[in-house]
């Protein structure tokens, strides 16, 4: 990327215990090569979730230009929160070990100094996921930019996030076989744009993007600027069938199992009749239900991101 001379008001979000600490190390490198590009950051204190948060928050009402989250989901989940529907850009480094919404959008390639430059490159209009509902339970960002989760891959996020090891994605395979013994399907009543249903199912995705829980193509054919959600539901499966077809959804592969369907719309209202109602976003916690989730059309601005699914023509 070559530059005229010095970008101004720029912030940088960083998740130093991203992939158990790894990515700390790797913080000079990504301040060398931001200098490199005449770019003198303002560091945000992260010193935890909430003080990153409200630092990121302050950054983009002080009018910052341009955020640059360096992490997995996680640090890219505070920055969408804090930069949805403003003007700033948000350029995400993917360091985490999870790293689904750079990989959907085509920002995980090369060398670490690679991703640093496709940080300040112009940006792309990138649809969100917002929470329209109040919830007390809900202290972080109503914005999500992968997808929201509930039933049986919820318990496996929960699981992944409190687990030190394995490090990596292998990480979301482990816990996933964990979970495997206590699964069981819920009835979820469903209104997708006005129109209500009832499902009994062991998963239910609400997605922007095509991947989660570390590169499972959940949802492959999602556009995330096409202005719909894709909802994915895995029905009343099976410990074992579940099992079986896991390996199935690192291709995209499982749409082809009868008991799945994906649907879209703008809207999605989701309540637990008889369900866990736990419901997580990018890997974070996102309340619970009964909620309501939109897409947002444009409301992130995200620099250098493909809109095309990985792996689509």
């Amino acid at each position: 990327m070559d530059n005229d001379g010095p970008m101004s008001q720029v912030a940088l979000l960083i998740n130093p215990a991203a992939r158990h600490g790894r990515a700390a190390s790797q913080v000079d490198r990504v301040l060398v090569r931001l200098r490199e590009h005449g770019v003198e950051p303002l560091v945000l204190d992260s010193s935890s979730a909430e003080v990153a948060r409200t630092a990121a928050h302050n950054a983009v009402t002080a009018g910052v230009e341009r955020m640059v989250a360096f992490g997995g989901d996680g640090i890219v989940h505070l920055a969408a929160g804090a930069v949805a529907g403003t003007s700033t850009v948000v350029g995400i480094v993917a360091g985490g070990t999870g790293n689904d919404a750079a990989e959907a959008l085509g920002l995980t390639g090369g060398s670490l100094e690679d991703r640093v430059d496709r940080s300040l490159e112009a940006p792309t209009a990138v649809d969100a996921i917002v929470r329209v509902d109040s919830d007390e339970s809900l202290s972080g960002p109503s914005h999500a930019i992968t997808s929201c989760v509930a039933g049986f891959p919820a318990a496996v996020n929960a699981r992944a996030e409190a687990m030190t090891v394995p490090r990596g994605p292998s990480r979301y395979t482990v816990a996933t076989l964990l979970e495997i013994p206590t699964m069981r399907s819920g009835l979820f009543r469903l209104v997708l744009d006005g129109e209500e249903r009832e499902e009994r199912a062991a998963v239910l995705v609400v997605a922007n993007t095509g991947l989660f829980g570390g590169g499972m193509r959940i949802c492959p054919d999602a556009i995330p600027n096409d202005g719909l959600l894709d909802v994915c539901l895995v029905g009343d499966v099976g410990r074992f069938d579940l099992l079986r077809s896991f390996g199935k959804v690192r291709t995209g592969a499982h749409l082809d199992h009868p008991d799945v369907s994906v649907h879209q719309a703008a809207e999605v209202r989701m309540e637990a009749v008889d369900a866990d109602p736990l419901v997580r976003a990018d890997g974070e916690p996102f309340g619970s239900m009964p909620c309501t989730l939109a897409a947002r059309p444009g409301a992130l601005w995200v620099a250098g991101a493909m809109t095309r699914p990985p792996g689509r023509a």
